[in-house]
């Protein structure tokens, strides 16, 4: 089977509609043109809203010479806020075609399109030569809560060193850095707890932390900072489930009852993960190794 049928297995990734739907229920009619910001509050699939791209600008120390490669891009909701915020440019790459076109639908409507490229394709089994200008000319690699879709973690975060600038030699710049929210093993899973792993999230193999460390390590990074978020990804999650809940009926009025459902059923799996204390929510930093 292809990854790109397997992951919509996924609730949060089904119900494409969802995003027209909300806009329109917001007055925004197809062709109007929408801030980032706006977009931001219905297109959001991470987690702690705008404040993660606002953590990564931060850390990444972004500007407008920067150029950014967005891996998992999704709606392109990060990619937009990047450019908005930081006016860098940001090649945003997303596996699945149907969100991959929504988002650079959603991109020119936010007049976005001199600084976002979006771009579709797997990064596992694409040719990087065709992203940006290629392999060492990324200031940074960005991510929000993907990399624990994919396996082959080696793999992964070898094509994220290779893409990112060589350190200068004289000392000029430095390496070019990864930020990434991902989840990690605290604690070790049930059966049961894989198998929702597997099904709800579309996630296995997650390493512990000093095993995520050591790969890293392994693949080229250096500094590597590993900043646990489990305590306010579990709040967010608990609330986000509340606050869904609440809002039935407005969301039931806008989307149906098929697509809450789903979205119930997935945001319950995520707060059963979340609150057993197997489940760890991380945001790394690193830098390539000269």
């Amino acid at each position: 089977a292809n990854v790109e049928d397997d992951i919509k297995t996924m609730e949060l990734y089904n119900d494409i509609l969802r995003i027209d739907n909300e806009l329109k229920a917001r007055g925004i009619s197809d062709d109007d043109s929408v801030g980032p910001r706006v977009l931001s509050s219905i297109d959001s699939m991470h987690y702690e809203g705008d404040d993660a791209i606002v953590a990564a600008i931060k850390a990444l120390n972004l500007s407008s010479t920067s150029e950014v490669l967005d891996i998992g891009s999704g709606f392109g909701g990060p990619a937009r806020l990047l450019a908005a915020e930081a006016k860098c440019h940001v090649v945003a790459m997303e596996l699945q075609r149907d969100i991959h076109e929504m988002a650079t639908s959603l991109t020119k409507r936010c007049r976005l399109g001199e600084l976002v490229r979006h771009s579709h394709g797997d990064i596992l089994n694409f040719d990087m030569s065709t992203i940006g200008a290629g392999p060492g000319s990324f200031d940074a690699v960005v991510s929000w809560l993907v990399f624990l879709h994919i396996s082959d973690k080696h793999a992964l975060f070898t094509k994220c060193n290779e893409m990112l600038k060589a350190i200068d030699q004289g000392g000029q710049s430095e390496g070019g850095k990864l930020f990434c929210d991902d989840f990690f093993l605290l604690n070790p899973f049930t059966s049961e707890q894989e198998s929702s792993l597997k099904n709800d999230v579309y996630c296995t193999d997650l390493p512990s932390r000093e095993e995520y460390i050591q790969l890293l390590e392994d693949c080229g990074f250096r500094n590597i900072i590993f900043e646990d978020r489990t305590g306010p990804w579990t709040a967010y999650v608990n609330e986000r489930l509340k606050e869904f809940v609440a809002n039935r009926e407005r969301f039931e009025g806008i989307h149906g009852e098929p697509p809450y459902k789903h979205l119930l059923h997935f945001y319950t799996a995520i707060v059963n993960l979340f609150n057993s204390g197997s489940l760890g929510g991380v945001r790394i930093t690193a830098e390539k190794k000269p």
